[in-house]
C-alpha cells in the first residue's frame, strides 16, 4: 500500500463504506479533480455497480473537457485501479466536441447517451445539454448556477432512472461548503448525494491520492465554468463564451495555469494567482496593480477575442464573479 495511501487509510475506509451503502450509483462526472476522484474510489470498491454520466456544455473549460475524455493513468501505477484495455476507452458519443447549430445555439439532444468503458473500467454515458436554452441561466441572474445545476442533473437523475441506478452522487467536497454554491440547494433538492462532502474529504487531499494512483489529474487547476467570466445580469451567448474560452486557451498554452479571463463590458481583463503572476512578470512588469503583459500576449489575446483587452493582468481572487 502506497504511503499516501496509508496516510489516509481511514478517511478512505469511511469513504467507501458510504459508497458501499449504496446500492448503486450514477457518479456526475466532469473529468475535474473531485469527479475523477470519486469515480476511482468507485471504481476499486464497487465497479460493476457504477455508471459515470458527463454533460457536454458549452459552459466547461478546455481542461476538463479534455479529461473527461476515458482516463489514463500513469504507467507502473495500474495497482490500485482498475483500467480498461485501450481498445475499449474509445467513445461513441462526442465529449467536448459537440458543435452547436450556429443558428439557434442550441445542441444537439443525445437521448440518454451510449455507455462505453473508460479506463477506470467503468460505464460512461455522455449527454449533450444547452443550458442557454433557458432562459433563467442565460439571463446570468444571482440564481443561475442553480437553475443551470438543477437542469444538468435532472438529466442525470433520468439516465440513472432508465438505467436502473439507486442513487446518484456529484463530486462536491468539503471545500464546497464553505463557498458560495447556489447549485448545491439544487443538489439537495433533487437528492443528489455528495459523498466526498459526507466524509469530510478536501481537494488537497484527492490531490494526493490521485498524484499517488497515477492519474494526471491531479494537478489539474480547479476551473469554475465559463458563465463565472461574465458579469452576473449580462446575458450569455455562445460569442462570448467562446472568446473567454480562446482566450483562456491561450493562457493556459503558455504554461500558465490559474488564469482567468473575465469579458466585462466588451473588454478581457485576465486574473492570475500569484504563482502565475510571478510566471509572467519574467516577461512584462511589475505594476501597480498586477503585472504588465508583453505587447505580444496583449496582441494574441486581442486577436482571439476580437475586442480590447487590459495590459495589466491582476491577481485572481476566488469568487470576485463566482468564478
Amino acid at each position: 500500500m502506497d504511503r499516501v495511501e496509508i496516510r489516509y487509510r481511514d478517511k478512505l475506509r469511511a469513504l467507501e463504506e458510504c459508497l458501499l451503502g449504496y446500492r448503486s450509483v450514477a457518479v456526475g462526472f466532469s473529468g475535474g479533480v473531485d469527479s475523477t476522484f470519486l469515480a476511482a474510489v468507485c471504481a476499486r470498491v464497487m465497479p460493476t455497480r457504477v455508471l459515470l454520466v458527463h454533460l457536454a456544455t458549452p459552459f466547461a473549460t478546455t481542461p476538463e473537457r479534455e479529461y473527461s475524455a476515458p482516463v489514463t493513468v500513469t504507467p507502473g501505477c495500474e495497482r490500485s485501479v482498475p483500467v480498461a484495455p485501450t481498445g475499449e476507452c474509445e467513445r461513441s458519443v462526442p465529449m467536448g466536441d459537440a458543435r452547436a447549430d450556429a443558428a439557434t445555439g442550441a445542441y444537439p439532444d443525445t437521448a440518454l447517451g451510449t455507455p462505453q468503458a473508460t479506463s477506470f473500467g467503468l460505464p460512461l454515458v455522455t449527454i449533450d445539454v444547452d443550458p442557454l436554452g433557458d432562459a433563467d441561466i442565460r439571463e446570468n441572474g444571482p440564481l443561475r448556477c442553480y437553475y443551470c445545476k438543477r437542469m444538468g442533473f435532472e438529466r442525470i437523475l433520468e439516465v440513472a432512472r432508465e438505467r436502473g441506478f439507486a442513487e446518484v452522487a456529484d463530486g462536491s467536497n468539503a471545500d464546497d461548503a464553505d463557498d458560495y454554491r447556489p447549485g448545491m440547494r439544487a443538489i439537495g433538492e433533487l437528492g443528489v448525494r455528495s459523498p466526498l462532502m459526507e466524509c469530510g474529504w478536501r481537494k488537497p487531499e484527492e490531490r494526493e491520492l490521485l498524484r499517488a494512483w497515477g492519474f494526471a489529474q491531479w494537478n489539474l487547476p480547479a476551473g469554475a465554468c465559463l458563465a463565472t467570466r461574465i458579469p452576473c445580469g449580462e446575458e450569455l451567448d455562445l460569442r462570448k463564451l467562446a472568446t473567454v474560452r480562446a482566450c483562456e486557451d491561450y493562457l493556459h498554452s503558455l504554461g500558465l495555469s490559474t488564469v482567468r479571463a473575465r469579458l466585462i463590458g466588451g473588454t478581457v481583463r485576465v486574473e492570475a494567482s500569484v504563482e502565475d503572476l510571478q510566471a509572467l512578470s519574467t516577461w512584462g512588469d511589475i505594476a501597480d496593480s498586477g503585472v504588465s503583459l508583453p505587447a505580444g500576449i496583449v496582441a494574441e489575446l486581442t486577436a482571439r477575442a476580437a475586442c480590447p483587452v487590459e495590459p495589466v493582468a491582476v491577481l485572481y481572487g476566488k469568487g470576485g464573479m463566482n468564478g
